[in-house]
Order: structure tokens, then sequence, then C-alpha cells
């Protein structure tokens, strides 16, 4: 019965098994970037546009949870990385995925790569990144 006891409490010690939640964190991203090759994929998407560059502001949107995601992924696997390091990982890699992506849409038939596309793949992905952050931040001052 104590052993029982023991081994629950050293499994139940945060950091315990890192590489579960680093799996988890990095299939997260794996996933999402799947989901928005599937949505770069679709010839002829065409989806409502109710404002002036609405198409602009949905790249924002995807890419900042796409720069949230990495950047939880990063603090996961590196969590010794510095705050600046994070955010810079975080806008190389959605300007990478973004300028992949756009690629990849320039041979979707209906599609139509864009370099503003992807500068606003690169601010969603740093306003992801730099949400996250702030929102830790603020969850360790409290």
């Amino acid at each position: 019965m104590e052993d029982n006891i023991l081994l629950q409490e050293r499994v139940r010690q945060p950091g315990r098994y890192p590489w579960v939640r680093q799996l988890l964190a990095w299939s997260a991203v794996v996933g999402y970037c799947g989901f928005i090759y599937y949505l770069s994929d679709q010839p002829e998407l065409r989806l409502p546009q109710p404002i002036a560059f609405s198409d602009k502001l949905i790249h924002v949107g995807m890419y900042a949870v796409l720069g949230w995601l990495w950047t939880v992924a990063l603090r996961e696997t590196w969590p010794g990385c510095t705050s600046l390091s994070v955010v810079l990982f975080s806008l190389l890699f959605t300007f990478a995925y973004g300028l992949s992506d756009e690629w990849h849409q320039s041979f979707v038939p209906g599609r139509l790569a864009s370099a503003t596309d992807v500068v606003a793949d690169m601010i969603g992905g740093g306003l992801g990144a730099g949400s996250f952050l702030l929102w830790t931040r603020r969850g360790a001052d409290a």
C-alpha cells in the first residue's frame, strides 16, 4: 500500500515526464500546420469579406494561433530560452511557414500567392508569441 502511494507521488511530480508535454505541444503545432495546409489546398476557397482587407485579418488570426502554439512548444522544450529568442524564433517560423504556404497556394487552382499574406502571417505569429509571453508573465506575477 505504501509503495503504491510513493509511486503515485513520484508520478505527480512536476517535470517528471517532460517529454509527454513536449510531445503534446509539438503535436499541436504539427496538427495546426496540417489544418492550415488543408485550408490552403482548397481550390477557389472564398470567405465572406464584410470589411476591406478582412482576408489579411484572417491570416493574422490564423497565424497568431500558430505563433501561440509554437511558443508553447518552444517553452516546453527549452524552458531557459529568453523571451526575445522565443519571439524571434516564432517570427522566423511563421514567416517560413507562411512563405511555404503561399508557394503551395500558387499551385492550387483558383488560389493566388501573395507577399502581403506572408507579412500578415508573420505579424500574426509575432502577436501570438507576444500575447503568450504576456499571458504567462501575468500569471507569474499573480
